[in-house]
């Protein structure tokens, strides 16, 4: 017997298989083509007994079988138009049409059963509701992450939609997320009617917010924390290029996402302070705290006492080494505010003081230089990776997404993650060196120029890492053989990688990305080559603040 498939009209049409995902399938979000929605066998008898059982309605005399038409956003419906034109339907009989969110619901109330079979086309159901489509965009672009990462790249969305559906439709949770996703869709959809609806949902979960840091109980939930980490991207989605200030300062120009950073970190210290978290909720305390320094970091903002250590949140192992690296650059990246900028100021006589500090601060950088260098020799085997001379095969040409004709492949784009974090910390503490050492006056019974010389190696050599690592965080590294040997090659530019990879993927190299183009000493073909990432990547993750950095890096940062 034949059984047909369940897949969606569009992608019958086209004739491609469908996954049947549900509301939008894949290939259809792929090809950014409207889904007419999965097709449902008809033919089948659908037997309620609750009704009997219950006994708000009478059975019936003779077989126990009644035949319903029933329609869905996802099954096919008959168009007025073409019952009108059949006459099939008795036009004395009332015709009911009824709207709510966007579903269309046609109950039609049959005279008489048509004696011939019907030989119009049924036109399927197209309307899909606005938050169906905005939160399906969301989920599988922003919040699906590959299998396979490491646990050190966990990030707190994994717990925000397992709350969400735990959580009531008017919740703070419910209308965060609704507001997120509502704007992220609406960004990368180009679509009013979803910023419009995400805007009205972050008012409201903004006014739901307030009700609860009143709230002595409701105020260290778990949804309330998720809430603020939530809106602060939310804020990230709707900033674009016209933004109010002109500043090239990252703090002003992502002010109205840190302000909700500042919030999280405020409610995270309560929930301590009252002993909240359990083992559950020591988990996600761990993931938004990894979040907040990373935040902290970038505005060179040191973590205050209570934030500082990593193993009160769960860390362990190679990840709380890391972890303690990044508090010691915050701390450092804030100091370096206080030394002078370069030789400009050198003219002027230094106080014995000054002239300590800086030797501390010195020999401090260098230390934690030597101990990331470190760091990164006794890693696990499972977390290297390899280097790969890119080949060019005659058909085949290289993108300018490549570099310097090497890229770095690793088991997943979660450990290119790690790698690239680690990289940004380095290319930050060696900017540091780099600073301190323009800033001496006289020599330290060193070699100040071979000193900077061997630092700016260093820079370059890290900035080349990171720009090789690119390709294959991005998915753009293609094989093919040759004489029964893999090569390996950067494939040609899209137009856009706007669809091509997925949102949740591209984070893993966002803040990397960020974090390098603040610092004023990588050299100009790096830089430039990692700001036009950028822009790619806040394409891919609808990030205003990102595509702000990537655009003001061109005159550089303040």
């Amino acid at each position: 017997m034949f059984f047909p498939k369940r897949g969606c009209h569009t992608c019958k049409n086209r004739r491609v298989k469908c996954d049947r995902a549900r509301p939008v399938c894949g290939q259809c979000q792929k090809a950014k083509v409207t889904c007419q929605g999965v097709v449902e066998d008809g033919n089948f008898i659908f037997l309620n007994e609750n009704e009997y059982a219950g006994g708000s309605r009478k059975r019936r005399r003779g077989p126990n079988v009644t035949t319903t038409t029933t329609t869905t956003t996802t099954a096919p419906t008959m168009s007025t138009e073409a019952l009108a034109i059949q006459g099939h339907f008795n036009t004395t009989m009332p015709l009911r049409t009824e709207s709510t969110s966007g579903f269309s619901n046609d109950i039609l109330n049959f005279g008489t059963s048509p004696t011939e079979p019907l030989d119009f086309h049924i036109s399927p159901a197209l309307d899909i509701p606005l938050d169906v489509q905005a939160l399906a965009y969301y989920t599988r672009i922003h919040v699906e992450v590959p299998h396979g990462v490491p646990e050190v790249m966990d990030g707190h969305l994994k717990y925000a939609l397992a709350d969400w559906f735990q959580s009531k439709p008017d919740s703070i949770l419910s209308l965060a997320i609704s507001a997120v996703s509502h704007a992220t869709f609406g960004r990368a959809q180009r679509s009013q009617a979803a910023l419009n609806v995400g805007c009205a949902m972050y008012s409201r979960a903004l006014v739901k917010t307030n009700m609860a840091l009143k709230d002595a109980n409701e105020v260290t939930h778990d949804s309330v924390l998720l809430s603020a980490m939530l809106l602060s991207f939310y804020e990230n989605s709707v900033l674009d290029r016209v933004s109010q200030t002109s500043s090239r300062d990252i703090e002003a120009i992502g002010s109205r996402s840190f302000a909700h950073h500042d919030g999280a970190m405020a409610l995270l210290k309560l929930r301590r302070q009252r002993g909240w978290p359990t083992n559950t909720n020591m988990e996600l305390d761990k993931l938004v705290r990894r979040q907040l320094m990373r935040s902290l970091l970038l505005r060179s903002i040191p973590l205050p006492l209570w934030l500082r250590d990593g193993s009160k949140y769960g860390e362990t192992g190679f990840a709380l080494e890391m972890d303690r690296y990044m508090v010691i650059v915050a701390k450092l990246r804030h100091q370096a505010s206080r030394l002078s900028k370069g030789p400009a100021k050198c003219s002027a006589p230094i106080s014995d003081e000054k002239m300590a500090e800086l030797r501390s601060f010195l020999a401090e950088t260098q230390a934690l230089d030597s101990a990331l260098a470190r760091w990164a020799t006794i890693l696990p085997a499972e977390l290297q990776y390899r280097s790969i001379a890119v080949q060019q095969e005659p058909h085949i040409e290289i993108g300018d997404r490549s570099f310097n004709g090497t890229i770095h492949i690793y088991p997943t784009v979660g450990h290119a993650g790690l790698w690239n974090r680690y990289r940004a910390l380095r290319l930050a503490v060696n900017a540091l060196i780099l600073r301190a050492l323009s800033a001496v006056p006289v020599p330290l019974e060193l070699d100040l120029n071979a000193l900077k010389d061997a630092v700016k190696s260093i820079i370059y050599r890290l900035a080349e890492d990171l720009c090789e690592s690119v390709p294959f965080t991005l998915d753009l590294i293609g094989t093919y053989q040759v004489d029964g040997k893999e090569q390996f090659f950067v494939t040609q530019n899209p137009t856009s990688l706007k669809g091509a990879i997925k949102a949740s993927t591209a984070y893993f190299i966002c803040w990397p990305l960020a974090l390098v183009i603040t610092i004023p000493d990588i050299p100009d073909r790096p830089r430039q080559y990692l700001r036009d990432r950028l822009l790619d990547v806040s394409e891919i993750v609808d990030d205003g603040v990102l595509e702000r950095l990537a655009i003001t890096s061109v005159h550089g940062i303040e």
